[in-house]
Formats: structure tokens, C-alpha cells, sequence
């Protein structure tokens, strides 16, 4: 029933159902809209079509101006991507140290164990190796089967094993049967096979060095000739199956091994070396003399390697010595002139560097090259005071030079390296006290005014004062007199020019050949000899 009347007036009142009303009025809107002439489109809907529409020329826009740009760039080039570097890998030689401190060979002034391996690791770095760990064993005395304990020898293997060790290097000098055990028994404790673990000594180490620094024909064959005399006496036995066949007929022995072959040429060469070396030492006398004809005296520096010469050389002379914080960066001779005041010129002669444990093979070999240091006017010892172990050092070079037999000649020491020290006034005070001793930094020229000062008195004190008489056809000789020596007064005569001068012996002896020399009071020849004596004070340590 849709429509019913009410009570509620004569009229009455119609109510609709809701679900009627909700009818009538979507019908009265389609009557609107058919009315009006243009469709209804609801804000909402307007304003999302206007946003697209704004969009799409945004995008239009932008696809125009990327193609515009792609068209001016040309075709697209991919960027590669980012590289990953790798750090770079280590080829070195990998080498374990073993140092032994035997208590009896303790001495006051040498390098206790911990400087000498710390030392040693220098050298392996010198040579090209990687050094990954070191270990000592203070010993009563040396094992003559391995050197040192079967319990350290055991754990030296576990080290090279975990470290991947391909050779371990001994402080000391090895014998050759304790060699053989020790790569034995290291190859075993490694738990690899023979053969694995090389096993060599603090002198082959030097060896290495010396043959990678030698530049010279005479350091070359000076190097070979050490070389050869320290491997001769080991040998191993590597070439078993190139031994000779018995002899036949009455001869039954197993003939000549390969070993004695490889040791009978070994000697061959070694004498071939030291004919060549013989040669050497002949020319390098030839010049040595001709040297000592003129009046030029020979200042011959020494010290223990590292401690500066080559640097100090350089300095004072424009050497152009290579110059490194390296043991044994140089190791050939280099001799330059230098003037000091008054006119007076010297050579100074660098020699090749010392150091502890100092082969004998070495000493042997490069007694050639020593030579300079026995024939110099004057040896000018280079200490790096700087260094912890200066005294030791000190010691070292020390014993070298007693060993050549250079007590007679005049020493001078110079303490290096003065800047690098903390307690330079202190370092002062006590050089101040010793005589012949000069404070001098090489690279920055400190002191070096001082120590050629030194140097002139020492070589005025070494020479002898004469009265000589030259004819006037003799001015070469008086030129030498005025370079060499110090000339003190000239007096032109009818007979030559008369002097009195002090000069070197070599060239008192020329004169007093040549008959220019006249009497000298012995009064005054004695004062400067006594004189000369009393400041004398010979070799110095620390």
C-alpha cells in the first residue's frame, strides 16, 4: 500500500516508503538532465582529468628534450665499472733468524743477542727477504751437531711450518755438518720433505749482499773469490748418479765422484781468481806509489757500515756517492780531492764499511782494497753516534784495524749523525775532553769546519819542517812544496829560492835526494818531534 491518509487534516498526508522516495528522486534528476543541453561532469572528476592532461605534456616535454640531448651526445657509452685493486702480493724470499748468545764470548763492549739479530734482520732486508720472526737461545756452548738445542731446533720447524718459512738464516757462522743436520732435521720437524728448508749462515748472508753491491771488476772479483773459498768446504753430495764408472783390468774402485770433481774445480778457480786479484793489487801498488810521489796526503775514511761515510764524502766533496739507510749500500772504494785552507789538498778515500762478525773470507778477499787504509796519511774513523750500540760498533771496527796493522798511523774520530742524538751538549762535553774527536752531522755540514781543521793540524804535526834551497829550474818541485806543505818563509837569492817550510815525508825524501836540503838546528828539529810525540795518542775507543 503506497500512498494513506492520515488523521491529521481533512486533507490528509501522504507518506512515502523510504525505499520510494529514494526512486522518485533519481527520476527527478534524469528529467534534469534531459533538459539541460550540456552533460554534468562533477568538479572532482574535472580536476583529475586536468592533472593528467598536465602530465602527460610534462612527459612529452622531457622525452623531447632526452631524445634532443641524446642526439647532440651521440651514441650511449656505458661507464665501466669501479675496479677493486688488490694489494700487491709479496714475492720476497720468506726467512726465519736464530740467534745464540754463548755466555763465555760475552765481552764489555758488543752487541748483546737481541742488537745482533735485530741487526741481522737488516741484512736479510738488504738482501731482498722478508723476514716473518726470529728466536734466540743463550747457550753454555755451541752444539757441534746443530749449533743449537734439539728442543729449540724443534720449535724453529713448528715456526717454519706455521709461517711458511722457505729459508732460516743463523747469526753465527755454521759449519758444513751442521748445516746438512740442521736442513734435515728442520724438514722433518716442518713435516715436509728433504730439500725443503734451506738453512745458511750469517756469512752467506754477507756474501749475497756483496755480489748484489759490487759494481767494479776488483769488487767482483774480490766477492767471487770469498764466495768460492766458503762454499768448497761445503759441498754436498747432489750429483751421485754422474759418479765415474770403475777402472777395468786391475783397477776396480768406483773412480772419481762427482763431489771431488765439483771441489778440484772449485780450487781451479779459486787460484785463477787470486792470479787476477794478484794483478790487482799489483796495479792498485803502481798507483799507491805514483800517488806517494807527489805531496798529496791520503785521508782514509773507515767506520762500520750505515754509519755514514758515503754521506759525509758527499758533503764535503760532491761526490755523488750513492747514499742510502741501507747496511752495505756502497761497497767499491771511491777517493776524492779536497782543499783546505792555506791551499792544502788531501784525498780522501772511502772504504768499503765494516761490520761484527765479519767474515775472515772478507778480510782475505778485500785486503786489496784495505791496502788504502795501511798507506794513508791520516784515518779518519766515522762513528754513528746515534746509535745504541755506538761502543759496540766502536769495538768493531776497532778490532779490523788491529788486525791490519794500522797502530802507527794517526787516527781521527768523527761522531757522526750529532742531530739525530737527544743529548747533543752532553755528547759535546765529553768529545770535548778527548782528543782528536770532532761532533759533526754529515747531511746537514755540522761540525765539518772543526773537523778539517783537525785534520790540518794532525797532517801539519805529521809532517817534518825543513830548510830547503831550489834553483830557480826546480819550480816544480816548489810547487808541490806549496801544495803539499806549509810554507813558512821565502828568501830569493842569487843562488834559488830559500825556504822554510814543513812538509810530508815523501817529499822530504825527494829533496834530500836531490841534495836541496839544508842543515835544520837540531834543537828546533828535536822541539818539533817532542812535540809532535806528546799529542800523539794512537788508537781511541769509546
Amino acid at each position: 500500500m503506497w500512498p494513506s491518509v492520515t488523521a491529521l487534516g481533512p486533507l490528509g498526508r501522504v507518506r512515502f516508503a523510504p525505499a520510494h522516495r529514494h526512486h522518485v528522486r533519481k527520476q527527478e534528476r534524469l528529467i534534469l538532465s534531459s533538459k539541460s543541453s550540456t552533460p554534468h561532469i562533477p568538479s572532482r572528476v574535472a580536476k583529475c582529468a586536468c592533472r593528467v592532461s598536465e602530465e602527460s605534456a610534462l612527459e612529452q616535454s622531457f622525452e623531447s628534450a632526452l631524445l634532443q640531448a641524446q642526439q647532440q651526445a651521440g651514441p650511449r657509452q656505458r661507464t665501466p665499472g669501479r675496479k677493486i685493486e688488490l694489494p700487491p702480493v709479496d714475492e720476497r724470499e720468506r726467512v726465519f733468524l736464530v740467534g745464540a748468545s754463548i755466555k763465555g764470548e760475552q765481552r764489555r763492549y758488543s752487541y748483546d743477542v737481541h742488537e745482533s739479530v735485530e741487526e741481522l734482520g737488516r741484512l736479510a732486508e738488504t738482501a731482498g727477504l722478508r723476514v716473518m720472526g726470529s728466536t734466540f737461545q743463550i747457550l753454555e756452548a755451541p752444539n757441534m751437531s746443530t749449533y743449537i738445542g734439539s728442543g729449540k731446533v724443534a720449535e724453529v720447524g713448528r715456526a717454519v711450518a706455521a709461517l711458511d718459512v722457505e729459508t732460516v738464516i743463523f747469526d753465527d757462522e755454521l759449519s758444513p755438518g751442521q748445516l746438512r743436520n740442521l736442513e734435515r732435521q728442520l724438514a722433518a720437524s716442518a713435516g715436509g720433505g728433504e730439500g725443503s728448508v734451506r738453512v745458511c749462515d750469517r756469512t752467506a748472508l754477507i756474501l749475497d749482499i756483496f755480489s748484489q753491491r759490487a759494481q767494479t771488476r776488483e769488487g767482483q772479483l774480490q766477492v767471487e773469490l770469498a764466495q768460492t773459498e766458503y762454499q768448497l768446504p761445503r759441498l754436498t753430495k747432489m750429483w751421485t748418479h754422474l759418479d765415474r764408472v770403475g777402472g777395468g783390468g786391475q783397477v776396480k774402485g768406483a773412480g772419481e765422484k762427482q763431489i771431488e770433481i765439483d771441489k778440484r774445480l772449485l780450487r781451479d778457480r779459486a787460484a785463477a781468481l787470486r792470479r787476477e786479484l794478484e794483478a790487482v793489487r799489483t796495479h792498485r801498488r803502481q798507483y799507491r806509489d805514483k800517488r806517494s810521489a807527489t805531496p798529496i796526503p791520503v785521508i782514509g775514511i773507515c767506520g762500520y757500515t750505515n754509519a755514514g761515510k758515503s754521506t759525509l764524502l758527499n758533503t764535503l766533496t760532491n761526490a755523488g756517492v750513492l747514499a742510502e739507510d741501507q747496511l752495505f749500500a756502497t761497497l767499491d772504494p771511491t777517493t776524492r780531492r779536497l782543499r783546505l785552507k792555506g791551499n792544502k789538498e788531501i784525498l780522501m778515500s772511502d772504504t768499503v764499511g765494516f761490520i761484527q762478525k765479519l767474515p775472515t773470507e772478507l778480510v782475505a778477499a778485500f785486503r786489496a782494497t784495505l791496502e788504502e787504509i795501511r798507506d794513508a796519511s791520516i784515518i779518519l774513523h766515522v762513528v754513528d753516534i746515534s746509535h745504541p750500540s755506538a761502543a759496540a760498533q766502536n769495538a768493531a771496527v776497532m778490532a779490523v784495524l788491529e788486525e791490519l796493522g794500522v797502530k802507527d798511523i794517526p787516527l781521527v774520530t768523527a761522531w757522526n749523525k750529532i742531530d739525530a742524538t737527544s743529548n747533543q751538549e752532553e755528547i759535546r762535553r765529553i768529545a770535548a775532553k778527548r782528543s782528536r774527536t770532532v761532533c759533526i752531522s754529515g747531511r746537514t755540514g755540522e761540525g765539518l769546519d772543526e773537523l778539517l781543521e783537525v785534520l790540518g793540524e794532525v797532517l801539519e804535526r805529521s809532517m817534518e819542517e825543513v830548510r830547503a834551497l831550489f834553483p830557480y829550474s826546480s819550480g816544480d818541485l816548489l810547487n808541490e812544496l806549496h801544495t803539499g806543505g806549509r810554507v813558512k818563509n821565502v828568501e830569493y837569492t842569487s843562488e834559488g829560492v830559500a825556504v822554510v817550510a814543513v812538509a810530508p815525508p815523501s817529499l822530504v825524501g825527494r829533496l834530500r835526494s836531490a841534495g836541496m836540503l839544508v842543515g835544520l838546528d837540531e834543537k828546533e828539529r828535536d822541539g818539533e818531534r817532542e812535540e809532535g810525540e806528546g799529542e800523539e795518542d794512537g788508537l781511541v775507543l769509546l
